[in-house]
């Protein structure tokens, strides 16, 4: 509202009405005409406190490309230390930043979206000066203050939509931006007792998610204590059945080539010393299995009891065999039978690195449920800053909304508002019609409802 006036005879630059050339925000702009030109008064008052004319300059005055990339130039090189202009016509595109010292807002726009527009003015690449202000104006008791809410709400809802993240163990509840313009909101009702409120709310939000976080951990805790007797026990006999197995390998004949227990196996009552023989007896007998995801026993290797598993789509394909002695010894089979003996042998002899694998689960689950206990047993460390803020809370919204009522039960009558000329036009007609006025025949006051 109150942009520069066009003047009479200026000439329609080609293509300057076509929406199709104008950006999105030109589009939408809410530029209007009005009797008082804000920008005249602004440089009028520049000149006024001693600033030369030529140094200020209006975005409106360039009417075509060519003269707005001229006008930036100037802006660059200082010759023109102000410039004035909209969000919509100073948006995307208005490289001016180098010597750039401060921007200043005048008003506030409806879209969280424009407000970082008119901070990307300035804060951008390529400006020589490492420190800037942003200079936003705020009339106390005004429609400020709602524009500003505007903005918080909108602003709340853009950040849950856009924000992304993956989920964490904390997070911060309250948008950054969102609060900044909750602080100047405040500002601008001029009650101090706002701005603490709206701190209040968000430090006792952030603490109760704290607070939630903190009873999760402690019913996650209470879930672990509850599982680690069976946990235990069973990683306890796994332990004890490694180290069974182990004493009966150590029993077996060595290989002193292979410097392993002497090759055995029997598969369907024969036993194998060969390995080309035992590979193709394993194969045989390993495919003629028809029940799947069930193990079936097919012999023995090394002494311990092998079963071959057929497993299904579902169970992910494949076979798997296990050797089974006073603990469970597993490998998956591939298309070679003759490295599959080698996996069996892998997965038996290997038992020294399994018991040192379930000693540490076992040492590790241990320790947490030691840790556990004593997060279970500590209360939320920060409870006592939370139940006094939120008492403080309670006196001040208690406290503001004690005033919102007085101050509604003294505000003055006011005659209503009209706010569109067409509602003002119909009460001015409604009074003229309800005026009392003479009849011309009998002198007499008559009253005429229309």
């Amino acid at each position: 509202m109150g942009v520069p006036h066009k003047a009479v005879g200026d000439a329609t630059i080609e293509g300057d009405d076509n929406d199709d050339n104008k950006s999105a925000a030109e589009r939408e702009s809410l530029e209007e005409e009005c009797d008082f030109c804000v920008y005249t008064d602004i440089r009028d008052k520049l000149i006024a406190k001693g600033i030369p004319a030529e140094e200020i300059a209006f975005i409106h005055d360039a009417k075509s490309e060519k003269q707005k990339a001229e006008l930036f130039d100037k802006v660059r090189s200082g010759e023109v230390r102000i410039l004035l202009g909209s969000t919509a016509k100073m948006g995307t595109g208005t490289n001016v930043q180098k010597k750039l010292i401060a921007v200043h807002d005048l008003d506030i726009p409806w879209r969280p979206a424009d407000l970082e527009q008119c901070a990307g003015r300035i804060i951008r690449q390529g400006n020589e000066n490492k420190n800037v202000q942003i200079f936003r104006y705020v009339t106390k008791g005004t429609f400020d203050a709602y524009s500003y809410q505007t903005l918080e709400n909108k602003q709340k809802f853009i950040s849950q939509i856009m924000t992304s993240k993956a989920p964490a163990r904390r997070c911060e509840d309250v948008d950054q931006q969102a609060l900044t313009y909750s602080e100047i909101k405040a500002l601008c009702t001029g009650d101090e007792r706002i701005k603490e409120k709206l701190m209040l709310e968000n430090e006792v939000k952030e603490l109760r998610v704290l607070a939630a976080e903190h009873k999760n951990t402690v019913y996650e805790m209470q879930d672990k204590i509850a599982a680690f007797p069976d946990k235990e026990q069973k990683l306890t006999a796994t332990l004890d059945g490694l180290h069974a197995d182990r004493e009966t390998l150590r029993k077996l004949p060595i290989d002193p080539e292979r410097k392993l227990p002497v090759f055995k196996i029997t598969i369907q009552g024969t036993e194998y010393t060969d390995r080309k023989e035992a590979a193709k007896a394993f194969e045989d007998a390993a495919l003629g299995i028809r029940i799947a995801d069930t193990p079936v026993k097919i012999g023995s290797f090394q002494g311990f009891d092998l079963s071959v598993t057929v497993n299904s789509s579902a169970m992910g394909g494949g076979m798997t065999a296990k050797m089974q002695g006073q603990a469970a010894h597993s490998t998956k089979l591939i298309e070679s039978f003759a490295h599959n003996l080698n996996r069996l042998e892998s997965a038996l002899y290997n038992i020294d690195g399994r018991i040192e694998g379930v000693k540490e689960n076992l040492a590790k689950l241990r320790l947490d449920h030691a840790e556990a206990q004593k997060i279970v047993a500590e209360p939320f460390p920060q409870q006592v800053e939370l139940d006094s803020k939120e008492e403080r809370l309670k006196t001040l919204t208690d406290e503001l909304n004690k005033a919102a009522i007085e101050a509604k039960k003294n505000a003055p009558k006011r005659e209503k508002t009209c706010y569109f000329e067409r509602a003002k036009l119909k009460r001015d007609a409604m009074k003229i019609a309800n005026k009392p006025r003479k009849s011309k025949d009998k002198g007499k006051e008559t009253h005429s409802l229309e």
